[in-house]
């Protein structure tokens, strides 16, 4: 007499495979272009949590706000990222010579706040600086530590070339929109804006969390913060809606400043 195996047990490791198939095909790839801060404070934190529970995995094309918002603006990427208000973004395109085309159809969506840090090197005394004394700094018109309570030591400006956003909203809130000294030393990413304080005795250099480290120190200022923001051309897509749930909703514990 011929065995036939119960229709159950050959069923269920079929609903099985089903159910994995059709996970894979539903996960997507969100292509999210931004840098500096934003990645730093939002995404970085919140990524491994948001693909394990969606499925879906997080694409980073790294980059400054503008380059970001024109990789959206072009259709290379799902969603940009600036840690900026969006309309400081449009005017730092324009001094770019960009020009935004239909701007009523672009989305954007507070999802953090991004806090400016500002960091001298650890054998700096100076631990504590006010509004008045980094627009000084920063602008040039006061050019040695010992006028802010330091080391008989000229001061060195460390500005990053590659996050506008960060310095436009430096500028912007600090030095009362007037034009940094012309006596700096430029680097690019966060990183190497540390790096050169590490190496310098004389250096200071603000930006992001991400600046910050063992061997520098963070100086106390008063708080210079702004928001972050994800935009879309549109309305966002289902998977990008569902990271921008994720980060307001579960992953909002995980969002540094």
């Amino acid at each position: 007499m011929k065995c036939v195996a119960p229709i159950t047990k050959l069923f269920v490791p079929f609903l099985l495979l089903a159910a994995v198939a059709a996970a894979s095909v539903q996960a997507e790839e969100i292509k999210l272009s931004g840098g500096g801060g934003p990645l730093d404070s939002v995404i970085n934190p919140v990524k491994d949590s948001f693909e394990k529970s969606s499925g879906h995995k997080i694409t980073i094309l790294f980059g400054s706000s503008t380059l970001a918002f024109k990789q959206l603006h072009s259709g290379g990427s799902d969603v940009s990222m600036a840690g900026s208000t969006f309309s400081d973004l449009i005017d730092a395109l324009k001094k770019e010579g960009f020009e935004v085309k239909d701007l009523a159809s672009f989305q954007n969506v507070t999802v953090g706040k991004g806090v400016i840090r500002t960091i001298v090197n650890k054998a700096n005394p100076v631990s504590k600086l006010s509004k008045e004394q980094l627009k000084g700094i920063f602008t040039g018109k006061i050019t040695n530590w010992k006028e802010v309570g330091g080391n008989d030591l000229p001061i060195i400006v460390v500005i990053s070339n590659t996050n506008p956003s960060t310095v436009g909203m430096f500028k912007k809130n600090v030095l009362d929109a007037e034009p940094f000294t012309k006596e700096v030393l430029e680097m690019g990413r966060f990183e190497e804006l540390r790096s050169a304080v590490e190496s310098n005795a004389e250096a200071i250099a603000f930006g992001s969390s991400s600046i910050l480290g063992p061997n520098v120190t963070g100086v106390e200022t008063p708080e210079i913060s702004r928001p972050i923001i994800m935009i879309t051309k549109g309305t966002p897509s289902p998977k990008v809606q569902m990271l921008v749930d994720f980060i307001k909703g579960p992953g909002k514990s995980l969002v540094k400043e």
